[in-house]
């Protein structure tokens, strides 16, 4: 049997540099985590989250990974509708930067982003950030 970890770690890693790389071409203070909260310090922040895993079958030698993964963004200003506005500038910003090589970097062959983002407060455990957005993207790698 076939351990495929390793391409979803490569994958996971090549999304976060790729996040990380074009929010720091701009300027922009923001961090970027590979899982879902962790003890997060500094907002805004986006995280990254593995929510499904899909191994289709294609054909003869021929195998796909499909990942959905949930790309998070964090806010933590009280004020309601600034905190709304502020989500949605990092928000825009986050998908601009996965438009800009749907390949990674070569680490897949697609990605895709969800034309539905939902918005609202995000709790998680004992936190509860003000605004949050949850931003659905498959990513597909085929191999031999």
């Amino acid at each position: 049997m076939a351990d495929n970890t390793h391409m979803y770690r490569e994958i996971k890693e090549a999304l976060k540099v790729q996040l990380v790389n074009y929010l720091n071409s701009l300027g922009e203070k923001v961090d970027v985590y590979k899982v879902p909260y962790q003890n997060i310090a500094v907002f805004p922040a986006v995280a990254l989250e593995l929510d499904r895993r899909r191994k289709p079958k294609k054909g003869v030698g021929v195998k796909e990974l499909q990942l959905d993964m949930v790309v998070w963004v964090y806010t933590d200003i009280l004020d309601a509708e600034d905190a709304e506005d502020e989500c949605l500038r990092i928000l825009e910003i986050v998908e601009d930067a996965l438009e800009s090589d749907k390949t990674l970097g070569g680490a897949c062959h697609y990605l895709s982003i969800d034309d539905e983002v939902e918005f609202g407060t995000v709790q998680t455990g004992e936190a509860s950030f003000l605004q949050g957005a949850r931003l659905p993207v498959t990513i597909i790698k085929r191999f031999t």
